[in-house]
């Protein structure tokens, strides 16, 4: 999609916008777009950064930024999803939920949004005029960053189970399973396609020759094992998950001494009504650092659950996250963290020169996973799964 599209992003539009956060008078002086990611960092949307130059009833000139979204409108995703429905359900978050979270708690979860005309598309305020930044991907997260993730985390799936007592309806209905639903065979295709590539590499390696057959004995039965977790429970809480819990939809601030001191969420695309360790395994396998997984997965599992279930005794709610549930949600929730690492860490690892776009990827494409092939044969790819692979069967044999 070329900048052109984006005529209707004017002065006119801009000021309107604006307005919505300044009480007075608005004139744009001048504004400009830029592209707000490279390729391998964002892969649904097109995402531009709109610097504009105001005035605020005749005062002196102000500099900001906004964040403009547009869906994609071809490709595999709108092949194999309703993508109306898919993508109408981020912007309906942004408007509809996050304020009511933010509400029953009083803290932001995410930036402030503005009306856009394009359906489905969103206007953001762009965070970074605030200090918040996205950290480097391909170093991860320190123990500091995933306490705050987990801690912010918890307040957001206890406000969501609140929200719940008050809107049940909206809630289900926006945290219902779009990509990878029964309805279509995606889940089928990326389970497939991922172990087929990946068993590939892992044989290839000798330092994994023994993780081969935990690919191929989990396999056949990894598409039901996690399409039902990506379920709600029958029994037991569920919470409203993220769904893309990961280093590159969130932003942190940081003190002048390079504390982090807070973190935003952005990217609601993947919302699902589910168990609340489908985030945390998300979170864990793709984000943060070697020494965290190895040696504090165990704190941070606690601080969430802590947290959590203080957050919904404050807000009056009954549920509470027992450690034996959450212990055998995590087991349950083994597949769906071997598909992260076999089948979503390969597109997260991908540098700008190597990234799939998805609007040129087909159904058939991504059943065969040909396509994908190079992610898996990257050198960081294949630098991270050793340690990782070795991680993850400890991981599973507790």
């Amino acid at each position: 999609m070329e900048q052109d599209h984006l005529a209707w992003l004017d002065e006119d539009f801009l000021a309107s916008a604006l307005q919505e956060e300044f009480e007075s008078q608005i004139t744009i002086v001048k504004f400009s777009t830029s592209q707000a990611v490279t390729a391998g960092n964002n892969y649904t949307s097109h995402m531009y950064r709109v610097k504009v130059e105001f005035t605020v009833e005749g005062s002196d000139l102000q500099v900001t930024s906004l964040i403009v979204k547009i869906p994609i409108t071809k490709g595999v995703i709108t092949e194999a999803v309703d993508g109306a429905e898919f993508y109408d359900k981020e912007p309906r978050i942004y408007k509809e939920v996050l304020p009511m979270l933010s509400k029953i708690v009083n803290f932001e979860f995410g930036p402030m949004f503005f009306y856009c005309p394009v359906k489905n598309g969103m206007i953001l305020k762009d965070m970074n005029k605030e200090g918040y930044v996205m950290c480097d991907k391909f170093k991860q997260l320190d123990f500091f960053h995933c306490e705050l993730v987990y801690s912010t985390l918890a307040k957001f799936h206890a406000a969501s189970v609140a929200c719940h007592h008050n809107n049940p309806e909206l809630i289900e209905e926006l945290g219902k399973e779009l990509m990878f639903s029964n309805k279509n065979k995606m889940l089928e295709g990326f389970v497939k396609s991922s172990a087929k590539c990946f068993e590939k590499i892992l044989s290839e390696m000798k330092e994994c020759e023994d993780a081969v057959d935990l690919i191929l004995n989990r396999t056949d039965h990894m598409v039901e094992s996690i399409g039902d977790m990506f379920q709600p429970k029958p029994t037991g809480l569920n919470v409203l998950n993220h769904g893309d819990l990961w280093i590159n939809n969130m932003l942190f601030k940081h003190s002048d001494s390079g504390d982090v001191e807070d973190v935003k969420f952005i990217d609601f695309q993947m919302v699902r009504w589910a168990s609340p360790v489908l985030d945390l395994v998300y979170f864990l396998w793709t984000s943060a650092d070697e020494e965290v997984r190895e040696h504090r997965q165990k704190e941070l599992f606690t601080l969430y659950r802590h947290t959590l279930n203080s957050s919904l005794e404050q807000l009056g709610c009954p549920e509470r996250l027992s450690e034996q549930e959450f212990e055998d949600d995590l087991r349950a929730a083994s597949d769906y963290a071997l598909l992260t690492i076999s089948g979503t860490l390969p597109f997260i690892l991908s540098e700008s020169k190597d990234a799939v776009n998805m609007e040129e990827l087909t159904s058939d494409d991504f059943k065969s996973g040909d396509v994908f092939e190079h992610l898996y044969n990257s050198k960081r790819f294949r630098a991270f799964i050793p340690k990782m692979m070795e991680q993850f069967q400890k991981w599973i044999a507790l």
